[in-house]
């Protein structure tokens, strides 16, 4: 090969007995990134797969291959180790599999600098590039016959930064390669010691010549750069806006005086809305306007609006399937921002002179309206702003970085915010005593009172990606296993009950869910046996674009949650079966303690029929028996407690209690466990207990 541009990234966060590392996996991703666009072909090692082995025949791979006007980058974010017996003359990067104490009967065993400088970055045939963000030391030969750039940070957490959430190395190497046109060796080592750093660095007089950013000689494929988003430019006037909507729905809010003729349209406006709005834009005045073939009405307004001041300015052409648009003559501006769009009739917000700057921010301004009109910024202003961001990143496909983790802080604190409630699995039986607890799922809340689940904020998640998704569950999980702890040191259970936590699939995947989860148990002194997980009917079981697994989907699935259990101790089980992703071979080939059975099965022509499917795939001879749990039973449930525990289902969960999920975990009365199992008995057959088609009931899920 000729003029080939190389780059091989590791990042490895867990290294064995050293501390664990949050970003240098990501730094490693990023890096790639960015060197992909600047025409490197590159190859990316992270995690467990960064083994010795694994880089050793990757790297040799490139240097037999190599010709003299290649180039190649090799990136390390990790931990290095000297070892004693070596005497400070040779360093280790440590991967997930080194075996410390037996590095000194065989050295080679591990990934050691002199393999990389011997028989790679001197015996590859162009110029070769080292860069490496560690925790740790290291031994740089002073003489080297390659460029190098390191930085060794004497431990973890000097070398990360929370903030930017890189190395620091790392992260003043991607702004260098991002802002500048052009970067050879010589003048990345510049601006990095520029920043105040102080790294050591390797360089031969020819060196400083090395490009890593812009043209060099003609490699096989062009750079490639992103499209700009159009919202990057406005990226600090949105948050700008976000922030004054956000203060003017903290304030008291008074509702405004109606104008003379208007009318209110029931649950589309409240009153102080149009001032809310006409506040938080500067305007002189805002209003809620109906548009049919007859024209212009309005239909709540601010203080000092006149419809028939602006009215010769408005237009609503038909479809209304644009952003909006601005009119203005030589007195006034308005801007028309279209709400919703029927067969004759059309819903307009206009602005009458909105502040001058805010106008400049075109079609994410009209987004960010429209959107606010569908909030309610006064009730919680965190929720309202996350729905707006996320309203904007569907229209426009993504957002500037600072617009992102903008999002990211305020629906962490909007998940922080939330509380967590417990409602019981009921253990059934045909008498009172047999009646009881056989554990808790711990339910997130906006409020102890507020028995409604809080569904679109916690699935918003998912359509941001991973990260959202896994930071969401490791703040519920936090929260439920506190709370856990508390209820149960003041509840009336002598032994712990189990309790139960929804997780989703790519969070069960994510290193750093599972360090929360093992770390909360142990700070809580919970016995992890109590704690089950249950699996998301959300989530496919299947690796991301560009993820590469080993095994079939559900085989590495199952080696997971058994690595897991292994060693944390924890549970897991099957969540609302029957619905989504949750199917029977889910069912059949995970290492599950317990199926949960959606409501909607209850609701199904043959559910009785279901439910006994149910049954015998749990007790299925390849597996140990998993307990089977019916969710959302209640009085309005077609099939009866006893057609269920007919089935051989003896758990169920929902409102058949009459008790509302609480803070605390609560015991079931006499008087409740009497009436269960006389529902169980079938004492209760007066009532009709035939199986209604299920769209003939409205399905509202109990939990």
């Amino acid at each position: 090969m000729a003029n080939q541009r190389l780059a091989v990234m590791v990042g490895v966060n867990d290294a064995g007995p050293h501390p664990r590392l949050r970003f240098a996996e990501r730094d490693a991703e990023a890096l790639r990134d960015q060197l992909e666009l600047e025409g490197f072909e590159t190859c990316l090692l992270i995690g467990a797969e960064a083994t010795a082995a694994e880089i050793k025949a990757t790297l040799r791979q490139a240097v037999m291959r190599s010709d003299t006007s290649d180039v190649l980058v090799v990136y390390f974010a990790g931990h290095t180790v000297t070892p004693e017996w070596s005497r400070g003359t040779d360093t280790y990067l440590v991967t997930p599999d080194l075996d410390e104490s037996a590095l000194s009967e065989n050295p080679d065993s591990g990934l050691r600098m002199a393999f990389l400088e011997r028989d790679v970055l001197e015996f590859f045939a162009g110029p070769a590039v080292l860069l490496v963000d560690a925790a740790g030391d290291a031994h740089v030969a002073p003489q080297a016959g390659y460029s190098a750039l390191t930085s060794y940070q004497p431990d973890a957490a000097s070398r990360e930064d929370p903030v930017i959430q890189h190395g620091v190395l790392t992260a003043h190497i991607l702004a260098t390669l991002r802002r500048r046109p052009g970067v050879t060796f010589g003048s990345l080592v510049l601006a990095v010691r520029e920043q105040g750093l102080t790294p050591q660095v390797v360089n031969p007089p020819w060196g400083d010549g090395i490009v890593l950013a812009g043209p060099a000689g003609q490699p096989r494929t062009p750079a490639s750069l992103p499209l700009a988003n159009p919202m990057d430019a406005a990226a600090g006037d949105i948050l700008h806006l976000i922030s004054r909507l956000t203060h003017h729905a903290r304030m008291p809010r008074h509702a405004a005086p109606r104008s003379a003729g208007s009318r209110a349209e029931a649950g589309v406006a409240a009153p102080s809305r149009v001032e809310y709005l006409r506040a938080a834009t500067d305007a002189h005045s805002t209003a809620l306007l109906e548009y049919t073939p007859n024209g212009f009405q309005t239909i709540d307004s601010s203080k000092r609006f006149d419809l028939d001041v602006i009215r010769p300015l408005l237009r609503f052409p038909a479809g209304a399937d644009w952003f909006g648009h601005t009119v203005h003559d030589d007195h006034r501006t308005v801007l028309c921002v279209p709400l919703r769009h029927a067969e004759g009739r059309s819903l307009l917000l206009a602005l009458v002179d909105p502040a001058t700057d805010l106008l400049g921010l075109g079609q994410p301004l009209a987004k960010i309206l429209e959107t606010i009109w569908r909030t309610d910024f006064a009730a919680s202003p965190d929720e309202a702003e996350v729905e707006v961001l996320t309203a904007l990143r569907d229209a426009f496909g993504r957002l500037p970085v600072p617009l992102y983790e903008h999002c990211f802080e305020l629906y962490r604190r909007v998940m922080e915010s939330y509380c967590v409630v417990f409602q019981p699995v009921v253990t059934l039986g045909k008498t009172a005593r047999r009646v009881g607890v056989h554990s808790y799922e711990a339910l997130a809340r906006r409020s102890p009172s507020d028995q409604r689940a809080p569904v679109a904020m916690l699935r918003l998640a998912e359509v941001w990606g991973d990260r959202f998704v896994v930071e969401r569950d490791k703040v519920i999980l936090r929260m439920a296993l506190r709370a856990y702890a508390q209820a149960h040191a003041e509840g009336p259970w002598a032994q712990p009950k189990p309790v139960s936590v929804n997780v989703a699939v790519r969070s069960l995947l994510s290193d750093a869910y599972v360090e929360v989860l093992r770390t909360m148990i142990a700070e809580l002194g919970i016995d992890p046996e109590t704690v089950t997980l249950e699996i998301s009917e959300q989530d496919p079981i299947e690796p991301r674009r560009g993820e590469q697994w080993a095994e079939a989907p559900h085989a590495y699935f199952h080696n997971r949650l058994a690595a897991i259990a292994r060693d944390v101790g924890v549970a897991f089980a099957v969540d609302d079966f029957g619905e989504g992703y949750a199917s029977l071979s889910r069912m059949a080939e995970l290492p599950l303690t317990q199926i949960k059975v959606d409501r909607a099965i209850l609701h199904h022509p043959l559910a009785a029929k279901e439910l006994s499917l149910v049954m015998d795939t749990a007790r299925y001879a390849g597996h140990a028996p998993r307990v089977v749990i019916v969710e959302g039973v209640d009085n309005e449930s077609p099939l009866t407690l006893r057609e269920i525990y007919e089935q051989r289902i003896r758990h169920v969960q929902g409102y058949i209690t009459r008790q509302p999920a609480g803070p605390t975990l609560s015991t079931i009365s006499p008087e409740t466990s009497e009436y269960i199992a006389a529902l169980v008995r079938g004492d209760d057959e007066h009532r009709d207990t035939l199986i209604t088609r299920a769209d003939d009931i409205p399905l509202q899920r109990g939990a």
